[in-house]
């Protein structure tokens, strides 16, 4: 199997030790780099030294990325791998990236992550990349491991070999990350008469809320994209609720609109012909969804 020039390549490894990860990541990266193509090598800190040693001097032509700060929430994790690649591909006309997975020790935010390794097939579906997804297998729970095979099409076992559970991104997003509908305890604010009175009660909202500064301006800048779409395209917003549910601030956004069913919308990066406010939104939050009711086409946001 041969890296292309045209399209993704989104390929997955699940390995059994440390020896097995380093041999089968440096070989990939060399044929890459024998054949002109960019590298990247994505990893924690440790991991990070250990490919930097085996790769010896064909480390000088390999971009290190430390995930710890990427795997925050799952639309800044594609924002900042979007950024790293297309840093490379103005260099180099395709590139090869070996990313190590991390999945956190929380179950209940698994099948988020599972959406997000999903939807990076249709996020970086016009990029020249071949990326190899690495997982240690040593500590993978048993439904990310699955999980692995609904979301590559293509994993390296003994071979390279194709996935006969793989689920295309919008399939598997409608069944793990669409919202089921409001979330209790909210409460109405109203958007008020513009833009600037809705940021400015949902900014008291948040302060109330105590939620920091530098997230209160994260939650401010999503909302006010969604609300600009609802008012763009959903012809106004008819209610505003806010509150903390389990632990997060919570903000739903009410159109009058027909609304949508696109669970892809905002994940696929910025270009020509897809526009950039709903990627800002995903990017700034946690979570962004939608749904249907009878009050109104919804916009739920988890900061």
């Amino acid at each position: 199997m041969r890296s292309g020039t045209t399209a993704l390549r989104h390929t997955a490894l699940v390995y059994d030790s440390r020896e097995e990860y380093v041999a089968r990541a440096v070989a990939f990266l060399r044929e890459g780099l024998r054949s002109g193509e960019g590298a990247v090598v994505a990893h924690t800190r440790p991991g990070l030294a250990l490919m930097h040693e085996a790769l010896g001097p064909d480390a000088a032509a390999v971009t290190f990325v430390d995930v710890s700060a990427a795997y925050t929430r799952p639309a800044h994790t594609l924002a900042a791998y979007h950024d790293v690649y297309a840093e490379q591909l103005r260099a180099a006309p395709s590139l090869r990236a070996v990313a190590d997975v991390q999945f956190g020790p929380d179950p209940g935010e698994w099948d988020l992550w599972t959406g997000y390794e999903s939807v990076f097939n249709e996020s970086f579906a016009h990029l020249p990349a071949w990326v190899l997804c690495t997982y240690d297998g040593r500590v993978l729970p048993e439904p990310i491991r699955d999980a692995v095979w609904r979301t590559h099409p293509v994993v390296l076992d003994d071979e390279w070999t194709r996935s006969d559970r793989y689920e295309q991104p919008g399939r598997l997003l409608r069944r793990t990350a669409a919202p089921a509908g409001p979330l209790p305890g909210l409460r109405p604010i109203g958007f008020g008469r513009d833009a600037e009175e809705f940021r400015e009660r949902l900014a008291r909202e948040l302060v109330a809320a105590g939620v920091p500064e530098h997230r209160t301006l994260d939650m401010l800048l999503a909302a006010t994209e969604v609300a600009a779409n609802a008012v763009r395209h959903g012809g106004g917003v008819r209610d505003v609720r806010v509150g903390r549910v389990a632990g997060r601030f919570a903000c739903e956004i009410v159109d009058a609109g027909p609304g949508f069913d696109d669970p892809v919308a905002g994940y696929l990066a910025p270009r020509p012909g897809i526009g950039s406010g709903l990627w800002i939104a995903r990017r700034l939050t946690w979570q962004v969804g939608f749904f249907r009711a009878p009050e109104g086409f919804t916009a739920q946001i988890l900061l």
